[in-house]
């Protein structure tokens, strides 16, 4: 069976003003890790949550936006739009786990990003959410990834 990773979006990004795919565009810990290990693996699709909390595809292209504040921590996401990308997020992931063909979600991403997700556990996969902070979180993503 395939595995899904859901990454969040970094706060490290790269400036090309054209429109980059959002894989490309991202790039920070989770992302590198992603990139580094996914060549080498099989079965895992990839999903990416923009800055305004949306899922797309790997390959879609999104635009240069600076990162808001100084930090993430700085981040405060306002609770309406948390609840209006749930429900986007609910449809795309309706259509992405419907036919039960993961096993496994990784979710890549911190705490305030993962409130924009709808519980996971509807789907009938494992859901795999590491606690820490990016380290801890990376690490877990590596191991994840590289696992046969």
């Amino acid at each position: 069976m395939k595995k899904l990773l859901i990454l969040g979006p970094s706060y490290r990004r790269k400036v090309d003003e054209k429109p980059l795919p959002a894989f490309e565009r991202y790039d920070g810990i989770f992302f590198r890790v992603a990139k580094k290990h996914l060549p080498n693996v099989e079965n895992v699709d990839v999903l990416v949550m923009t800055d305004d909390l949306i899922l797309v595809e790997l390959s879609t292209p999104i635009p240069y936006q600076p990162p808001k504040g100084r930090e993430w921590k700085e981040l405060n996401l306002p609770n309406e739009l948390i609840k209006k990308a749930k429900e986007k997020n609910q449809e795309i992931l309706n259509k992405k786990l419907k036919d039960n063909v993961y096993s496994e979600v990784f979710i890549a991403m911190g705490k305030q990003f993962a409130k924009a997700l709808p519980d996971l556990t509807q789907y009938n996969v494992k859901v795999i959410f590491p606690a820490g902070g990016p380290g801890p979180k990376a690490q877990a993503l590596k191991r994840w990834m590289i696992k046969k």
